[in-house]
């Protein structure tokens, strides 16, 4: 047992009769754990533990139940887990009537001319066979919508794409269609995005998005209400409530927070109501190299190293993306600093762009923190050009996304003191299909083993797919 050297200190909290998972060297379970403050006072036996009580001492019986550390979600997205309940779910509905009916009792609560937005079709977490899970075998379309709201317009929001896969397919009834200006002469934004329309060339109002991160909601229906910063404060807080109740007790957010999330935050943070250790990375929105360096230089004071902060908010780094899409980039930095479900700035830099920042960064001391999914080589490259000039080893830059690596890919990241962030729930759960009929890739895909063998720090996230 470990125990503090003064006995008369008395636990805050105890909780016995348990198992007590400690995680340490030896992976040895124990009955009970003993907290005073915030720091564990003792973990061991009923015994020892419970002789730490004292009058004002809180002890829960665990009646056999399990203790374990807190989780730490390293690519969380946390802030999106309330946004989620803003809107009415459709996830019991399992035909158009049943949607239907969900939309009118909506309708019902709304005076004319009011928006009714819902949640997507389907059910969370990852609204997984739509439309076929429904009875009729098609998603409704804006006809159906018209029957039980012809005076207020509706909009049915299509998925975010990280919580499945592309499309994702949002419908809008006949009034909300003319309220953005869709008609049957309006032309799609991108060749990633459709307008359904009917034999006679009517938009249907069927809206499908296959881009990566979907962008609806700032091109052609734009005048969709769109979160409050009211509304992201409240949702944050019960983000925080949701994570705790999975076990989840600190987050970093390496995809980057745009302006509009660190608000809430700030918020949350000042009013002492923080119950989910956060450390946020910036989230860009700068226009060009010449603008970054300002920034960064603007920045550097605080942001740099490990940032400044406590132990509950903290703030270090940037996101910087390598390529994307400039379609996605163009159309949702035009809407700045509305972000959506995202809750990052979206960008598009080319290979020569993204070295020049990645330097800039290094010469700030700013961590650099990137998604690698399908382009590994490629940043590893540009990662091993900078530390050429301005060494980066162990300033912990963030790898996010990662999935199938190298023998060298992974030599590299140890040499460089990079970290290694996997999302398993993604990759081979959910889209790791491809891996049955390949065993010798699937040996390479999120392969934990190889980085604990070759010495390569590592963590998971959940990529907002905490349940």
């Amino acid at each position: 047992m470990t125990v503090r050297p003064r006995e008369s200190d008395k636990a805050d909290i105890i909780l016995h009769a348990g198992k007590v998972l400690t995680v340490g060297a030896d992976d040895t379970i124990e009955q009970a754990v003993a907290i005073r403050g915030e720091l564990v006072q003792a973990v061991g036996s009923d015994q020892d533990v419970l002789a730490l009580a004292g009058p004002n001492t809180k002890t829960i019986d665990l009646q056999g139940r399990t203790v374990i550390p807190g989780i730490i979600d390293i690519h969380a997205h946390m802030d999106r887990e309330g946004l989620k309940r803003i809107d009415p779910s459709l996830e019991k509905a399992t035909s158009i009537s049943e949607i239907l009916g969900i939309i009118e009792r909506q309708v019902a609560q709304k005076r004319p001319g009011e928006w009714v937005v819902t949640m997507p079709v389907g059910a969370p977490p990852n609204y997984a066979d739509v439309p076929a899970s429904l009875l009729e075998g098609r998603f409704p379309n804006r006809w159906d919508l018209d029957t039980v709201s012809p005076d207020n317009p509706v909009y049915i929001r299509g998925i975010w794409t990280p919580w499945n896969v592309p499309p994702s397919v949002a419908i809008a009834n006949s009034l909300a269609l003319k309220l953005a200006g869709i008609d049957r002469d309006t032309q799609a934004p991108d060749s990633s995005v459709t307008i359904e329309r009917d034999d006679t060339g009517e938009p249907t109002g069927v809206l499908v998005d296959t881009g990566r991160f979907p962008s609806l909601e700032f091109t052609l229906m734009k005048v969709v209400p769109r979160f409050t910063h009211q509304q992201r404060v409240a949702a944050l807080k019960e983000s925080m409530r949701l994570y705790n109740a999975v076990g989840t007790t600190g987050t970093y957010e390496g995809h980057g927070v745009a302006p509009e999330v660190l608000r809430a935050y700030k918020e949350v943070w000042d009013a002492s109501e923080m119950t989910v250790r956060a450390h946020l990375v910036l989230s860009p929105a700068w226009k060009s190299v010449a603008e970054a360096a300002q920034e960064m230089e603007r920045w550097a004071h605080s942001a740099s190293g490990q940032g400044f902060g406590d132990s509950m908010l903290r703030i270090s780094g940037y996101y910087i993306h390598y390529r994307g899409s400039r379609y996605t980039a163009r159309a949702r930095t035009a809407e700045l600093p509305f972000t959506g479900w995202a809750g990052f700035a979206q960008s598009y830099n080319s290979p020569g762009r993204f070295r020049r920042l990645v330097k800039l960064a290094a010469q700030h001391n700013l961590r650099v923190n990137t998604i690698v999914a399908d382009c590994l080589d490629e940043v590893l490259e540009v990662f091993r050009e900078v530390h050429r000039e301005i060494s980066i080893k162990n300033q912990r830059w963030m790898l996010g996304h990662v999935v199938e690596t190298s023998s060298e890919q992974l030599k590299l990241i140890r040499e460089l003191g990079l970290i290694v962030e996997t999302i398993p729930l993604t990759h081979l759960w959910l889209r790791g299909r491809q891996y049955v009929d390949e065993p010798e890739t699937a040996n390479k895909a999120v392969a934990h083993r190889d980085y604990l063998d070759q010495g390569v720090h590592f963590g998971l996230g959940t990529d907002n797919k905490p349940y």
